[in-house]
């Protein structure tokens, strides 16, 4: 409201003062007219006195013109400046929540690849306990910010996964095997045995093959294992019968 108001009076003002100058401007003229009749007779045509009133408002109109277009041109260009600066700050932001999220994701995914991690912590896949539930919800929010694409939001939600990961982490370190039976404990021994062996290198592909059978028995009821390690597990095994194979057969 002020500001309309300020602009208002200085709009008259800017009138006023033109209006002044072309009387000023006129004044001046009759003068000068005045005295060349005097001394010399000579009566300039009328439409003079009329371009003598006019030049000082229009030129003032002028470069009042042409100094609220270049002002206009810098607010704009002011504008798109800010726009590009702000479109590369949330893209300097955004880079860097994914980078912090490809972190934590990594950290996490051990516990979905590595069977000797699932062995040793195996509450890591009890989805059931809440302390882990509250993994794989973070992770959940972390998709739905990256569906967003809010920089803001991400970085959040990273933070909520980072916690909660670090919180699972400790607690199953500190669980360890504890709240497993001695019977149970007993075939997670089992597989970290058969895991040893074939990951060893030098079994033959006969042990390679009792060692993955015994170890996928020996988890079976007590750790469900991951897509991500099942596969891996696969991988080695066959792995590792290749090289049994290649032992025997040289």
């Amino acid at each position: 409201m002020l500001k309309r108001v300020a602009r208002r009076i200085a709009a008259a003002a800017l009138v006023l003062f033109a209006l002044g100058s072309g009387l000023a401007v006129l004044g001046v003229y009759a003068l000068l007219s005045f005295a060349a009749w005097a001394i010399w007779g000579a009566v300039p045509p009328g439409y003079t006195f009329v371009l003598a009133f006019a030049v000082p408002p229009l030129g003032i109109a002028a470069l009042t013109g042409l100094g609220i277009g270049a002002g206009k041109s810098a607010r704009l260009l002011r504008a798109r400046r800010n726009r590009l600066s702000r479109a590369a700050a949330a893209a300097s932001s955004l880079e860097a929540a994914q980078l912090r999220r490809d972190a934590a994701l990594v950290a996490w995914s051990r516990y979905e690849t590595d069977v000797s991690l699932l062995i040793e912590y195996p509450v890591m896949t009890d989805y059931t306990d809440p302390v882990i539930r509250e993994v794989i919800v973070a992770m959940q929010d972390i998709r739905e910010a990256e569906r967003d694409a809010d920089p803001a939001r991400l970085h959040l939600a990273v933070d909520r996964f980072e916690v909660a990961f670090k919180t699972a982490e400790n607690y199953a370190r500190r669980c360890g095997q504890s709240r497993l039976t001695d019977a149970e404990r007993s075939k997670l021994a089992t597989a970290r045995a058969s895991l040893n062996l074939l990951l060893d290198g030098s079994a033959s592909p006969s042990e390679v093959e009792g060692a993955y059978r015994s170890l996928r028995r020996s988890l079976r009821g007590i750790i469900d294992l991951p897509a991500p390690a099942a596969a891996d597990l696969d991988a080695r095994a066959r792995d590792a019968r290749r090289i049994g194979a290649h032992k025997v057969a040289s």
